[in-house]
């Protein structure tokens, strides 16, 4: 139920492109993008059992997709815009344009930027290749990737702060790739805060909230999670969330490296819904990178729930990134 679903583990605060091994056009422009194909299994209790093959037809994830994406900068200003392809996504889940901003670098650590940008919120990433599994935990779910607005962030050694005003803090036609795209009645609003100041451990808060006739009541999300290095070899991370009025979503996640070429990604996430019912799923997502371009990815999950029911994943993922 994860928004990556947004969801920036890479950091969700990371720029989309940050992991990515930017190729250089000139001094001024550089590309960078992925493309990804998977074959992946759902095998549900009691139903029918659905396979996919480079179709983009997973619960929680896209797990076949193609992005270019296009880096400009000139002084104090750059911007980045990127295309995203989701094989036979369907109406609903077809990206096309995904990044489109532009921000200017006023100085000591201040940034302010406008355009389409991804989201705050979450801990788990949205492209495949920040990604250490295939598919996204059961955290929260409203918040779009990518919404259209801006935002003001400001940065020093060892904390960040940062707000945006955007179109909307749902998904809109396109899901969690866009926001409404419309201002005339609600603005959505999201203000987060980044502690890095001890050694190895990032903190992060986070909330969102927008007015809507869309819903009943008022949006309220409150987003926290931890990432911490154990060791060269471990990292643990952590998160908890709520949306007012809907439930509340949980995550742990370990990620063991064996060395250079070998790690695993060990996670366990759950929901609870305000209207009783809950879901667990756990996950195991071992990684092997043939090099620092090229890397293939598999996943088993495990799922028990209400809300989602009770089913058994399986994947295996190519990634190649440029």
């Amino acid at each position: 139920m994860t928004p990556r679903f947004t969801l920036a583990a890479a950091l969700s605060l990371a720029a989309s492109f940050s992991a990515l091994a930017d190729v250089r056009v000139n001094e001024n422009f550089s590309v960078n993008g992925y493309a990804v194909g998977s074959w992946t299994t759902t095998d549900p209790d009691g139903g029918k059992r659905s396979e996919t093959y480079l179709k983009n037809g997973t619960l929680f994830g896209n797990t076949d997709a193609v992005k270019v994406g296009l880096l400009g900068t000139s002084g104090k200003l750059s911007g980045y815009g990127s295309m995203l392809y989701l094989p036979a996504a369907g109406s609903t889940n077809e990206a096309g344009l995904l990044d489109a901003y532009v921000t200017l670098d006023a100085g000591n650590g201040l940034k302010l930027t406008g355009g389409k940008f991804l989201s705050y919120m979450g801990y788990e990433a949205f492209d495949a290749p920040n990604m250490a599994q295939l598919t996204y935990g059961y955290t929260i779910f409203a918040v779009p990737a990518y919404h259209t607005g801006a935002k003001l962030d400001y940065s020093t050694k060892t904390f960040s702060v940062g707000i945006a005003a955007v179109d909307s803090v749902f998904g809109g036609a396109k899901g969690f790739f866009e926001g409404d795209r419309e201002y005339s009645d609600d603005i959505g609003l999201e203000a987060i805060m980044t502690y890095t100041g001890i050694d190895k451990l990032t903190l992060f808060a986070g909330i969102a909230s927008e007015d809507t006739d869309k819903a009943a009541n008022k949006l309220f999300i409150f987003d926290v999670w931890a990432s911490y290095a154990l060791s060269d070899q471990v990292t643990l991370g952590a998160e908890f969330d709520l949306q007012d009025d809907v439930g509340k979503g949980w995550l742990g996640y370990v990620g063991y490296k064996f060395n250079n070429k070998f790690s695993t990604a060990f996670r366990v996430s759950g929901f609870e819904a305000d209207g009783g019912g809950n879901d667990t799923k756990w996950t195991v997502a071992p990684t092997f990178a043939i090099s620092p371009n090229a890397s293939i990815r598999a996943e088993f999950s495990l799922a028990k729930g209400d809300t989602y029911g009770n089913y058994k994943f399986y994947g295996v993922q190519a990634i190649l990134k440029w």
